[in-house]
């Protein structure tokens, strides 16, 4: 299981899939302001704390008013179902706040898979769920072996695997497919060399000509919303 914390990431999962949640901790206050329907406030299993006990129990330095423990989805990998969309894949992203905002991100943009390396990030380290703002309950999130992964979807026509990298092919005058994977790689190193075979095309984000070039890259979390951006800008 997994715990949440805070009004905002607590109401949103109640409204949107209550199903996975074992125990609500809450104050009083919250109970009586709450959108709680009959139903619900007899269906969840509720706890009324105290502030001090609150505070004992959260791991934040001022406590909230509602903390949420919830039962770990466990999502198949749907070949056919990525086969016809748009889906990220992540290779080595460390950073929980990065992958939190990825996956709010693809909420965002209305991407349901997100496919990272084994040793990405847990998308289930609190400073993750705090960034991801509730969309962790609708977006997949899988871990696997990439190799693997994106070596089954070699076959598929009409089906794009793009790379990320800082000099490669402008993704403004590059040609987008609808349906494909966009590979995101680690916060300092990029992809990884055994993913290259893979990739079918190399895209990048052009730095503005006339600025100081004293950066050399944009944050992956940044650059995912600018890619994602553009690829339903024009695919749909």
């Amino acid at each position: 299981m997994f715990v949440v914390e805070g009004d905002k990431i607590v109401t949103d999962i109640i409204q949107q899939d209550p199903s996975g949640i074992e125990q609500l901790y809450l104050t009083e206050k919250w109970y009586k302001k709450s959108d709680l329907s009959s139903r619900q406030k007899h269906s969840l299993q509720i706890s009324i704390l105290k502030s001090g006990e609150m505070e004992r129990i959260s791991s934040f330095k001022s406590p909230p008013e509602v903390i949420a423990l919830i039962h770990i989805p466990h999502f198949q990998l749907d070949y056919d179902e990525i086969a016809g969309n748009l889906s990220l894949v992540l290779d080595k992203v460390q950073d929980p706040g990065n992958l939190g905002n990825i996956i709010r991100i693809a909420d965002w943009f209305g991407i349901h898979h997100i496919i990272c390396s084994s040793d990405c990030a847990d998308c289930y380290n609190p400073k993750v769920l705090q960034s991801t703002m509730g969309s962790i309950i609708r977006v997949k999130t899988h871990y696997t072996d990439l190799s693997t992964f994106l070596q089954k979807l070699t076959p598929l026509p009409e089906f794009g695997v793009y790379g990320t990298f800082v000099n490669a092919s402008n993704i403004y005058t590059s040609s987008l497919l609808p349906a494909g994977v966009i590979i995101m790689g680690n916060e300092s190193k990029g992809i990884s060399k055994e993913l290259f075979p893979y990739i079918r095309e190399k895209i990048s984000i052009p730095a503005f000509q006339n600025h100081n070039r004293s950066i050399d890259s944009l944050n992956v979390a940044a650059a995912t919303a600018i890619i994602c951006a553009e690829f339903r800008k024009r695919t749909g």
